[in-house]
């Protein structure tokens, strides 16, 4: 609709133009065969609306692949045991245990969604503003009591990265827009349950500049 409008409104502009505009010059000539003709030109302007196009991806699915399946050896242990069962010596510890193949630095990753959001339009500068926010109460990717937390969402045009950056919008065809990813820290510290975590939001926002 906005599209549309702003059209109708440079062809109303250019018949104005059209109509209004006095002639700059009047030739009366004439002809081989006696007769007579005359000639004008027209100046036309056309004025061009901001305008912006935002696509993006209203619902995000993000499927984690499933890590290799392991068991480590851990060497060996010797440990005593009491006439009452119960045991003391060497016991497995968190920070002697070895590598597996899936490991985490601490428990946050940085997950970056490739191709996500594109901006395409027309602005006084030739750029638009895009900025990416985590609402109120969508920090948070919940099953039952397991929850994935999000945080430091931003923006990146495969030059510039940051919660906002100045961006091309290349005019108005599909052709020449800007494609751009986001990237979320998720953190898996209270993560305890394999399946289907949902919650998680954020908002993208482009305007002209």
């Amino acid at each position: 609709m906005l599209l549309r409008k702003s059209f109708r409104q440079v062809a109303i502009s250019v018949l104005f133009a059209s109509m209004l505009t006095t002639p700059a010059s009047a030739v009366v000539a004439k002809g081989d065969g006696g007769g007579q003709s005359s000639s004008g030109t027209a100046e036309l302007t056309a004025n061009i609306p901001e305008f912006i196009v935002l696509h993006y991806y209203g619902t995000l699915s993000l499927n984690f692949e499933t890590p290799t399946s392991e068991a480590l050896n851990e060497g060996d242990a010797t440990m005593k045991v009491a006439w009452d069962g119960s045991s003391s010596g060497n016991e497995l510890g968190t920070s002697s245990l070895m590598n597996a193949e899936l490991e985490l630095d601490g428990t946050t990753t940085t997950v970056t969604l490739n191709n996500v959001w594109a901006v395409r339009g027309f602005s006084k500068s030739g750029n638009a503003e895009v900025s990416i926010v985590i609402p109120s109460g969508g920090d948070e990717l919940t099953l039952d009591k397991s929850i994935i937390t999000m945080s430091n969402a931003k923006v990146s045009d495969g030059r510039k990265t940051g919660a906002s950056i100045e961006t091309n919008l290349g005019g108005i065809a599909k052709s020449a827009a800007t494609i751009g990813s986001i990237l979320i820290d998720l953190d898996f510290s209270k993560t305890t349950l394999a399946g289907s975590h949902a919650g998680g939001k954020y908002t993208i926002t482009a305007e002209t500049i």
